[in-house]
């Protein structure tokens, strides 16, 4: 999938990818790093927001690598009923979570 974005997103030809390019090679920068994240998570259910670590040096073999590895999203819902909102419930909203609100695995990583 990485690859295929690379080329349909960014216009990368599809020679130069492969597993040993980075980002820079590539001529991607921090912010094109930024949109590929949000991409990525826009046509998965994983949360990239906390892959900070990647920058113009990680090779394509780190940063699939990186995605594959990130979590599912889950985000609390407010109002959502059900044994998720259970505290006692795996993937509940837990303690300190607004009375109502459950995680839900799989929902949108945006919060807003």
């Amino acid at each position: 999938m990485l690859c295929e974005l690379l080329v349909e997103e960014f216009g990368i030809d599809a020679a130069h990818i492969v597993p040993e390019a980075t980002f820079a090679t590539l001529e991607l920068d921090s912010l094109s790093l930024a949109e590929l994240a949000v991409i990525v998570a826009d046509r998965t259910d994983k949360d990239f927001r906390g892959l900070g670590n990647l920058d113009k040096d990680t090779t394509l073999v780190e940063a699939a690598a990186a995605f594959e590895a990130a979590p599912r999203c889950e985000v609390l819902v407010p109002g959502a009923r059900g044994a998720a909102a259970s505290s006692d419930a795996p993937g509940s909203a837990g303690a300190g979570a607004p009375s109502g609100a459950a995680a839900v695995p799989g929902a949108p990583c945006s919060e807003g």
